[in-house]
């Protein structure tokens, strides 16, 4: 008899124990952080990248700098581009790579974070997408620069 109640008081602590390890609610994935862009390019600049801000889950300045892989075909130019987010709580850096559709000026890229510090250092191996519109390319005068607008979605790879 005593054996008995000592396997099950065995039993029933083991049991407790375990359902105590395991979290009361399931992890969920981190929601999406979502942004908008306004950004401007000036080819007239020493080093002429694309520069502007983001707001919303994200605040800072966010800059783009054109890789030499970048090509076009017909009237769409492919690009590759090196990204950087700077903000007060800390830095967001990555690649992406994306279309540039001349006619309608309507843009589409695709990457992932690659470093990150600060509050941000979690962001490392998210995705980004962004998809947006520019002014026209090259500007026309009297404009010497081109402005775009986008929205930026960073998802949990």
């Amino acid at each position: 008899m005593r054996k008995m109640l000592l396997t099950l008081l065995i039993g029933c602590m083991v049991a407790l124990l375990s359902m105590l390890s395991m979290p009361a609610v399931s992890a969920q994935p981190m929601k999406p952080l979502r942004c908008l862009m306004v950004i401007t390019f000036d080819p007239n600049l020493p080093d002429p990248h694309w520069i502007g801000t983001v707001i919303g889950d994200i605040n800072g300045k966010i800059e783009f700098w054109e890789q030499p892989e970048n090509y076009v075909v017909g009237k769409t130019e492919h690009f590759f581009e090196k990204f950087l987010i700077t903000t007060a709580d800390g830095t967001i850096e990555g690649l992406d790579k994306g279309v540039w559709n001349f006619p309608t000026f309507k843009f589409r890229a695709n990457g992932w974070v690659t470093v990150a510090s600060g509050d941000w250092a979690y962001l490392i191996g998210y995705k980004m997408h962004e998809i947006g519109t520019t002014s026209p390319f090259p500007p026309i005068p009297p404009e010497t620069v081109v402005i775009g607008t986008a929205t930026m979605t960073l998802v949990q790879g």
